[in-house]
């Protein structure tokens, strides 16, 4: 996932951005999504992505909580 760019919307600059350390995480309603920040101004970013093209050596489960 590091070589390729991933585009989020930044809400801060009203744009598509690319995404700067994009991290794939599984929410707690098992959806799963990439965060990251936007290369431009630094503004956290997040974009949904389906279970289908999700990474599979990502978590499959959130993490329990504390």
């Amino acid at each position: 996932m590091a070589d390729e760019v991933i585009l989020g919307y930044c809400v801060k600059e009203k744009a598509q951005k690319p995404m700067k350390d994009p991290e794939q995480i599984v929410l707690k309603n098992g959806k799963h999504a990439i965060r990251g920040v936007c290369a431009s101004c630094g503004t956290k970013m997040m974009k949904f992505v389906s279970a289908k093209k999700a990474d599979p050596a990502a978590p499959t489960a959130p993490p329990p909580a504390a």
